[in-house]
């Protein structure tokens, strides 16, 4: 299965300097450097419910107007620009391809269902950012996204919100705790988590048809290391708990589960 899109995940350990687009935003600019280009690899659920991980990897970037505060950003599939040149706020459109579901996951029954197609999402973010003036590695960052998928295959939406908080503890040593959420409309669930009549008849699974509700609950935990001013290693993991209707439908309950999880590795250079 294609798995791009979570690296959006991954990269949350990645480009943390002013909470760009989704719950995934990550550490690398810092808040006093404004580009910054690098590549994350990492493991993630074959699909979301899966007990089954696959080795995953995606590229960044973040490039930021020369004395403004105006940016774009790009995290694996999610595109994003902020139109607002204020320190401590952002908002601004965000594109994102959502991978879907296809035969080539591990799940022998899963496998068998119908194939989810590949997607397109456009949508906004809004955030705020407070930093240290003395020192802006220390930070509190804020974040809301609103998805709508304007590709036509699950015709929902999707919504993220996370607080991230960083801390410098030493010279060249910065660490990330954060917790969001994943809200999704009846139509989003549907696509992603339910099982249909002709699900139910080639799986043996039971039909399941989930309403709109929060899809998980997450925690994230990340440190970056500077080499220098230009080079920065980052590691971290994201932890998700699928909750509601997602975690009763039958592709997590049954053949999955609610614990998922993360694992990012990535090498970042900045200016």
């Amino acid at each position: 299965m294609k798995r791009f899109m979570a690296v959006v995940m991954t990269a949350v350990f990645f480009l943390g300097i002013a909470s760009g687009a989704q719950a995934l935003d990550s550490p690398f600019i810092i808040d006093n450097i404004p580009n910054v280009v690098g590549v994350a690899g990492g493991m993630a659920p074959d699909y979301w419910g899966s007990n089954d991980y696959d080795g995953v990897a995606a590229p960044f970037f973040r490039y930021t107007i020369p004395g403004r505060e105006l940016y774009v950003q790009l995290i694996a599939t999610e595109l994003s620009f902020n139109l607002l040149d204020h320190p401590n706020l952002t908002f601004g459109p965000v594109l994102n391809y959502r991978f879907g579901r296809d035969d080539n996951i591990e799940d022998k029954v899963v496998k068998n269902m119908e194939e989810i197609d590949d997607t397109v999402e456009a949508g906004l973010f809004a955030g705020y950012i407070w930093r240290e003036r003395s020192n802006p590695r220390h930070r509190f960052i804020t974040n809301l996204e609103f998805l709508t998928d304007v590709g036509d295959k699950y015709n929902g939406w999707v919504g993220l919100a996370s607080l991230r908080y960083w801390y410098p503890v030493a010279r060249p040593l910065d660490v990330q705790i954060g917790v969001g959420t994943t809200y999704g409309n009846s139509q989003y669930m549907d696509t992603y988590f339910g099982v249909t009549g002709i699900d139910a008849t080639r799986t043996g699974l039971n039909r399941f048809d989930p309403d709109s509700g929060f899809r998980d609950v997450n925690a994230q935990l990340a440190a970056v290391f500077h080499f220098s001013m230009n080079w920065h290693l980052g590691v971290g993991f994201k932890y998700f708990n699928l909750i509601g209707d997602a975690s009763d439908s039958p592709i997590v309950e049954e053949r999955g589960a609610a614990d998922q999880w993360i694992y990012g590795l990535g090498l970042a250079y900045s200016w």
